[in-house]
């Protein structure tokens, strides 16, 4: 069995995509039998081009004028974000995606492959037998929380994809289930392979951790958040339940913002800059991946208010690390925490207020919250990912029974 992986998502900075393609391709080849191999594409050139896309993206595309969420047919050809400049990243994306299919039918011509894996939602088109990772639907479900061009490419290629795939992968329950009702796949048609925990996270030594505040200029014992700063992170709302705390709590454990900015949060920004930041509030910005399980260690707890996930991976980042997670009830957090942590109603400003008030008073309840957690965290492995990803493989190519006997 002869598997080509588009690597694409996992160069430049990472979020969730980018280490579920670079995590499980590594348990794949790791555990892989005598019959299996694993391919990556696109080579070099489509690496660069990848690396242009980083370079350039931050003067192509910048935040666009505040509209109505949901209101798309709202954008018209005067809109910033209906310039030229997203029309060359149309044009960008074509070259790419030609590239790639180029590539593919080459190697299914030569009979050098067997299966690709598209780990980004969108495969490109391909006579190769194909198999595709849906991470979650909110580019259909919520286009009001994603840039128009972004979700204009999904809506115009999802439908395709769908056609062109034998077999599908998704990370949760909450987003099989959006994938039948939404999509209409049949159940049969999807594997769940939860993700991983990365070796490195796990509790760090207070010599190592001190190491780290101290060059970030943090105190210990913050409110943690991980995560790109974008809607659905729902860190407006998260902030100001954290400004409505008393001074002392804020002192005591300021929030720290460690991600990226995303798309749609103007409001989020200008609200850091009137009140946020003055109170407290740090981001961070992308910190050093070596540096997150020093953060998780020294942090009083992690706060995970979003709206909608597909997996989530800061909670059991962090309870592999041996810390407390107060998260909200999004249907795929709450599958995978299943009982771990304390939940909060996803828009219920007071309740995170008060959660973060008892956190902050009542030290036994937060070491409650702690216990069990790096024990909840090891069922989450890389290679157990892996080994369900090897048997949604049989699913697709006909075989039955273990992938690599098959193989």
């Amino acid at each position: 069995m002869r598997v080509a992986w588009n690597i694409l998502p996992s160069i430049g900075p990472r979020s969730g995509v980018g280490w579920y393609t670079a995590a499980t391709l590594e348990a794949l080849k790791a555990s892989a039998g005598e019959s299996e191999s694993y391919m990556e594409f696109p080579g070099a050139a489509g690496r660069l081009l990848r690396k242009g896309w980083f370079l350039i993206r931050p003067w192509m595309v910048r935040p666009g004028k505040r509209r109505s969420p949901g209101n798309l047919s709202a954008i018209g050809p005067n809109s910033t974000e209906e310039t030229w400049k997203s029309r060359a990243l149309g044009r960008a994306r074509a070259i790419q995606e030609a590239y790639l299919s180029r590539m593919l039918d080459r190697w299914h011509e030569r009979g050098e492959v067997d299966l690709y894996h598209e780990p980004n939602f969108l495969p490109v088109p391909t006579r190769v037998p194909t198999v595709t990772t849906f991470h979650d639907l909110s580019s259909l479900t919520h286009p009001e929380w994603h840039p128009v061009d972004r979700v204009k490419v999904f809506e115009k290629r999802a439908q395709g994809g769908i056609e062109r795939s034998s077999h599908f992968f998704t990370l949760s329950r909450a987003v099989r289930d959006e994938l039948v009702s939404v999509l209409g796949l049949k159940p049969e048609q999807i594997t769940i392979t939860p993700m991983g925990v990365r070796n490195h996270l796990k509790p760090t030594p207070l010599a190592e951790q001190e190491q780290v505040l101290q060059r970030l200029d943090l105190p210990r014992g913050s409110f943690l958040h991980v995560g790109t700063l974008e809607p659905r992170k729902n860190l407006l709302l998260l902030a100001k339940a954290w400004c409505d705390l008393p001074a002392e709590d804020r002192q005591r454990h300021p929030l720290v913002l460690v991600g990226g900015w995303g798309w749609r949060c103007d409001d989020l920004r200008d609200f850091l800059q009137t009140k946020g930041l003055a109170a407290g509030i740090r981001r961070l910005g992308y910190v050093d991946d070596q540096d997150l399980p020093a953060l998780y260690s020294s942090a009083h707890a992690l706060l995970f208010p979003t709206k909608y996930e597909g997996f989530g991976m800061p909670p059991i980042e962090m309870m592999a690390c041996g810390g407390a997670v107060i998260a909200s009830t999004a249907p795929a957090v709450r599958e995978v925490l299943d009982g771990q942590g304390h939940l909060v109603e996803i828009e219920d400003q007071g309740g995170w207020r008060e959660a973060m008030l008892r956190a902050s008073r009542n030290p036994e309840w937060v070491e409650g919250l702690r216990a069990g957690a790096t024990e909840w965290a090891r069922r989450f492995t890389w290679a157990e990912t892996a080994r369900i990803t090897r048997e949604g493989y049989g699913k697709a190519l006909g075989f039955r029974g273990s992938m690599k006997q098959a193989a």
